[in-house]
């Protein structure tokens, strides 16, 4: 259903543009920080994993391919942390016009079975408490949650 294809510098530069500021309104949604606040510490904490753009050694940035089409619909990242034999998905985004179609779950898929011939003996995810439709796709797939942060504010 789906392939994987490695993100050239150009859809790296543009993954920044959007995931940035993107995450820094999920910050906002999540917890008590202004918008400016939520981007600086967006914008630190993504730079500071890309510290050598693509070649920054353990992240993975992959376009997801439909198959049969070549068509792009999202896009995958996530890091392999070999001292524990673990891996972490980072961020998975399917384009809006091709949510609900299975491509969220063959991707995940597909990249559990890449860790797994890899050697790679878990993977961990965390997910922002308001993103309902991520939780149940990852409790649908066999995650199990490990620890639950809760805030109330004041």
């Amino acid at each position: 259903m789906i392939k994987l294809s490695k993100v050239d510098e150009v859809g790296f530069k543009r993954y920044l543009d959007f995931i940035i500021p993107d995450h820094a309104i999920e910050i906002t949604k999540n917890f008590n920080l202004t918008m400016d606040q939520a981007t600086e510490e967006s914008e630190v904490m993504i730079r500071d994993m890309f510290k050598d753009g693509l070649a920054t050694e353990g992240q993975y940035l992959y376009n997801i391919i439909q198959a049969n089409s070549n068509e792009k619909v999202g896009i995958l990242w996530y890091s392999v942390i070999p001292e524990i034999n673990s891996a972490y998905l980072y961020h998975i985004l399917i384009d809006e016009h091709h949510r609900g179609k299975g491509f969220g779950t063959s991707t995940i898929e597909k990249l559990q079975d890449k860790l797994r011939e890899s050697g790679v003996g878990s993977i961990g995810l965390s997910v922002f408490g308001k993103n309902d439709g991520a939780y149940r796709l990852y409790k649908k797939l066999g995650y199990s949650n490990t620890r639950i942060s809760m805030e109330k504010i004041l």
